[in-house]
C-alpha cells in the first residue's frame, strides 16, 4: 500500500484555526469586530496596518463556521453508520447464527444471498460517493481465482483474481494479509509492488478480507472513479462487514467444499 501523502500544511492551520475560534466562540466573535472594526477606521490612513486586520477579522469567523459545519457532517456521518450497523449489520450475524443447524446447501444458498444484500446495502450506504461501486469476491472451490458476484452501484463488471498473474498475487496477499482493510486513495500515485489491479472506470478502492481463522474465503470491496473519495471511515464499515460474511461463508464451506 503507498505511503499517505505528506498533510498540506495550509489545510491543518485553517483547521486548527476554526477549531480554536469555534471552542473559545465568544473570544472569537469580540476579537473579530474589533478587528473589522479597527481595520475600517485606519484602512484608508495605514493600507498596512488596515488591511491585514480586516482579513484577519474576516478569515477568523469563517474558520470557525468551516469547523462547525464539518462537526455537523461528522455526526450525521456517525448517525447514519450507527443505522446501518444496527439495521443491517446485527441481522447479518443473527443470520450467521441460525444457519449452524442448516443442511450444507441451504447454507450455501444463506451465505450468497447475504452477500448479495451486502453489496446493496453498502452500496446505498456509500450513496454521498460519486459512482460507488461494492462487489463480493468468493474463493472458487479449487481455491486458484476469486470470483466476482453482482455488483451494486456502478454496474460494470469487474474481473476475476486468478492465481499466477500479479493482479490475482496482490489480491490473494490481501485475503491473506493480517490488516482489516487495504486503503488505496488515489491509483495514479499507488506503487505498482503494491497494486496491480485494472483501474478501469475506478480511481480509488477499498478491499477487506473476508475469512475464517483458518482460511480465506473471499473480499468485499468498493471503489469509486474520483480519487481520495473514500475515506478510513467506508474501510472500518467494510471491514465489519466483512467480518460477518466471514462466518457466513465458513458456515458455508463447512462440510468440504469452495464458498461459491
Amino acid at each position: 500500500m503507498p505511503e499517505a501523502p505528506p498533510a498540506n500544511p495550509f489545510l491543518g492551520s485553517w483547521r486548527w484555526l476554526g477549531y480554536q475560534a469555534n471552542r473559545f466562540e465568544s473570544v472569537a466573535l469580540v476579537s473579530s469586530g474589533l478587528l473589522l472594526a479597527g481595520g475600517g477606521l485606519v484602512g484608508t490612513n495605514a493600507l498596512g496596518i488596515g488591511i491585514p486586520m480586516l482579513v484577519v477579522g474576516t478569515v477568523v469567523p469563517a474558520a470557525a463556521t468551516a469547523w462547525k459545519r464539518r462537526e455537523e457532517a461528522d455526526e450525521e456521518t456517525s448517525d447514519a453508520r450507527a443505522v446501518l450497523l444496527e439495521q443491517s449489520l446485527r441481522p447479518l450475524l443473527e443470520l450467521a447464527a441460525t444457519t449452524t443447524s442448516q443442511p450444507r446447501a441451504e447454507r450455501l444458498r444463506t451465505a450468497r444471498s447475504a452477500a448479495e444484500r451486502v453489496v446493496i446495502e453498502l452500496a446505498n450506504a456509500f450513496g454521498d460517493v460519486p459512482g460507488v461501486r461494492v462487489v463480493v469476491f468468493r474463493v472458487t472451490d479449487d481455491g486458484s481465482a476469486m470470483e466476482p458476484g453482482q455488483p451494486a452501484g456502478r454496474q460494470d463488471r469487474p474481473r476475476a483474481f486468478a492465481r499466477g498473474t500479479p493482479r490475482g498475487e496482490k489480491a490473494f496477499e490481501v485475503l491473506q494479509g493480517s490488516r482489516p482493510f487495504v486503503r488505496v486513495p488515489d491509483l495514479a500515485d499507488a506503487d505498482p509492488a503494491e497494486w496491480q489491479g485494472t483501474g478501469n472506470g475506478y480511481q480509488t478502492f477499498i478491499s477487506a478480507p473476508i475469512r475464517s481463522s483458518e482460511d480465506g474465503l473471499g473480499l468485499l470491496t468498493v471503489d469509486a472513479p474520483v480519487a481520495d473519495s473514500l475515506e478510513e471511515r467506508h474501510g472500518a464499515t467494510l471491514a465489519l462487514f466483512a467480518a460477518a460474511l466471514g462466518v457466513l461463508f465458513a458456515e458455508a464451506v463447512r462440510g468440504g467444499g469452495g464458498a461459491s
